[in-house]
């Protein structure tokens, strides 16, 4: 099992996928992180989603000199239809969004951070295998989800798309973040079940926060 530091997974990631990979990107937000995969992948496709429209704006701006990425202001989900994002604010940024918005409602988050969810706003959603079949997408090497605790709510609507999918790095929480998430045991041994095996992570078994990384990769595709 690899320990890996925080941002520092692609290292790993790119002996399991090729060197023009597709990456699915949920929660792009101002397209920070969609940059830094296309330094160490200059010829992949990454669809990135981001459904905040102030933040889906930035993420435009960020990235619109880049025929290789493909922006959706949407939200990935386990229904394809209109859904409630609560939107997350730090106290000394008001009126413009953190990374911490989620499509469910915060709970224990609430008491490890001053994030405050002042409002509420509706965005479109749509399931992983809905928006492959809409856009003719045969298959994803990378799924990166930073989804705010809706990470497997996504992947329990990707059935078809996963048999495609190489390898997964997401966002995985140690407390109820946000109401009915589902944390890193469940998440583990869900997607254990679906084929996968986790190869790293970056956090140890006494995590320092409350959230962490994990990194998983096809069975088929581990020595």
């Amino acid at each position: 099992m690899i320990t890996f530091k925080p941002h520092e997974s692609f290292q790993y990631i790119k002996q399991y996928i090729p060197t023009n990979p597709v990456i699915v990107e949920a929660g792009a937000f101002d397209g920070h992180e969609t940059l830094r995969m296309l330094a160490v992948w200059p010829e992949a496709t990454i669809h990135a989603f981001e459904p905040i429209p102030v933040i889906f704006k930035k993420l435009e701006e960020n990235t619109v000199h880049l025929p290789n990425v493909h922006r959706y202001k949407i939200a990935l989900s386990d229904v394809t239809g209109t859904s409630k994002l609560y939107v997350a604010e730090k106290p000394d940024r008001p009126d413009f969004p953190t990374q911490a918005s989620s499509l469910r409602m915060p709970k224990e988050r609430l008491l490890h951070s001053p994030i405050q969810f002042p409002y509420t706003i509706n965005v479109p959603t749509i399931t992983l295998d809905d928006w492959a079949q809409k856009y003719a997408i045969p298959k994803v090497d990378l799924l990166w989800l930073d989804m705010q605790g809706h990470e497997l709510d996504a992947l329990t609507a990707a059935r078809a798309l996963l048999k495609t999918v190489s390898v997964i790095h997401v966002e995985v929480s140690f407390i109820e973040g946000y109401l009915g998430q589902a944390q890193y045991p469940e998440v583990k041994t869900w997607l254990e079940n679906a084929g996968f095996v986790m190869i790293g992570r970056d956090f140890s078994d006494q995590p320092a926060k409350f959230f962490g990384n994990a990194l998983f990769v096809q069975q088929e595709l581990v020595k």
